[in-house]
């Protein structure tokens, strides 16, 4: 996986990177903010995170770089939900733009206290049902239809 600073855009993509703010995409080697994150916001992103829509398909799992020897588990259970990990990406409509996250995120979160940006947060919270109507136009209203 490539490393953004938070709030960077994100180039990871075909397209739409005039769109996308770089969220979580932590490796090895790289300061990363730590903090307390609401039980509630993660709950939030857990939920996003299940079946996150995708514009674009990934072959192969990328591990967690920040598990020192395991690589990390390949999935989190969280109440009754189960997110994978490595081969999707969580897509959050903001105020402006997008917010793009590894799915990873969540375990950064849990596993080695990474507190993402306020704003990420907050746009979470807001986040209309994942693939809902509400949240296909909210991606588009802020730049994202599809990439080439």
């Amino acid at each position: 996986m490539a490393y953004f600073d938070d709030l960077a855009p994100c180039s990871y993509f075909p397209a739409g990177q005039d769109s996308l703010l770089a969220v979580g995409w932590l490796e090895q080697g790289h300061l990363f903010t730590q903090g307390l994150v609401n039980e509630d916001v993660f709950e939030a992103l857990v939920r996003l995170c299940v079946n996150p829509w995708q514009p674009v398909a990934f072959a192969g799992r990328h591990a967690c770089a920040l598990c020192r020897f395991s690589g990390g588990p390949g999935a989190l259970v969280y109440r009754d939900m189960t997110v994978s990990f490595g081969g999707a990406n969580v897509f959050i409509p903001g105020t402006e733009r997008v917010f793009v996250a590894p799915t990873l995120v969540v375990h950064y979160i849990d596993a080695h206290g990474y507190a993402p940006p306020r704003e990420f947060l907050d746009a979470v919270m807001g986040c209309p049902e994942m693939r809902s109507l509400a949240y296909l136009k909210a991606l588009k209203a802020r730049g994202l239809t599809a990439f080439r």
